[in-house]
């Protein structure tokens, strides 16, 4: 899983107001800022002006600016990227971008608050990649993308977007009063991945194009262990939900990208050991002698 931190800041008036460590000249006039954070470093572009090479961090008057990132590794060709932001007056918008060879090896973040009417703050989050990503607020469920949040806390919180066929990503910010918090992030991942992986198990799988034959699912692998338990064991303990294959993947990490190590079937129940970001571990066997993550989306815990 990818984690990254995009700290949004607050310029309110003549003070700083958030975190981050930045310092700024102390002016009524109202300013935009812009940090950007690449893997590797890029030479970036603000309106077809070069104003240097990642990491950094400059002010700008408020307004709609094209920013380009190009790579700087001379050792293997990487993807160039492009796009349009909106900067707000007194609020610090962070780009994030780690490149790949292609677009669809590339993943980033763009986070940033915009002004609203209302004083509690809201989240929005939108994914490009797949068309559809489910959403943790620290932690807790809250549903698929496109996602509108109308009420948060203000403070720290962390946001992990994830889904079948793609690189999980985490992002810190901190909302603010007054604000909604904007995510707009990019996974890592292929959409033939996503497609072939109809029964994955993490978030509901990609919609499939219109027009676009649907991929025949894989068959199980008859080297892959299946453990049967029909019988329920000491609580607490997860039972296996319908999936659209019949069967439901165990992994090493709790996470799309963990390797698979067995397939269990719906209706089968098995001792809990521990959960995280909407994952199970199990006991895949009952002697509790190996274990496995499953996606909580296709089970179900019992205590």
């Amino acid at each position: 899983m990818k984690r990254v931190v995009a700290v949004v800041i607050i310029l309110l008036g003549l003070g700083l107001v958030g975190f981050g460590g930045f310092k700024f000249i102390k002016s009524r006039q109202p300013r935009a800022g812009l940090k950007v954070e690449t893997t590797p470093a890029a030479l970036v572009f603000v309106d077809g002006v070069q104003i240097g090479q990642t990491p950094i961090e400059q002010l700008f008057k408020a307004g709609e600016v094209t920013v380009k990132l190009i790579p700087n590794s001379p050792t293997v060709a990487l993807s160039t990227y492009q796009t349009k932001v909106k900067l707000n007056s007194d609020v610090y918008t962070v780009i994030t971008r780690d490149f790949g060879k292609e677009e669809s090896e590339s993943a980033g973040a763009i986070v940033s608050l915009e002004p609203q009417t209302l004083q509690t703050p809201s989240l929005s989050v939108v994914v490009a990649g797949p068309d559809s990503a489910s959403v943790l607020l620290d932690g807790q469920p809250q549903g698929f993308t496109p996602l509108i949040v109308n009420s948060i806390t203000a403070g720290d919180h962390q946001i992990t977007i994830s889904a079948p066929g793609f690189t999980t990503r985490q992002v810190g910010a901190k909302a603010q009063a007054g604000y909604k918090l904007i995510v707009n992030a990019k996974l890592a991942g292929s959409l033939p991945e996503v497609t072939d992986e109809t029964a994955s198990d993490s978030a509901t799988p990609s919609p499939t194009p219109s027009g676009s034959p649907r991929p025949t699912t894989s068959p199980r692998p008859t080297t892959s262990p299946r453990p049967s338990a029909s019988t329920a064991p000491k609580k607490p303990y997860v039972k296996i939900l319908d999936t659209p294959t019949g069967f439901l993947r165990v992994r090493t990490q709790p996470a799309t990208t963990g390797k698979e190590v067995g397939q269990v079937d719906p209706g089968d129940m098995y001792p809990l050991l521990d959960e995280q970001s909407g994952w199970f571990e199990i006991s895949v066997d009952l002697a509790a002698t190996s274990s496995g993550w499953v996606s909580g989306q296709y089970a179900e815990t019992v205590k």
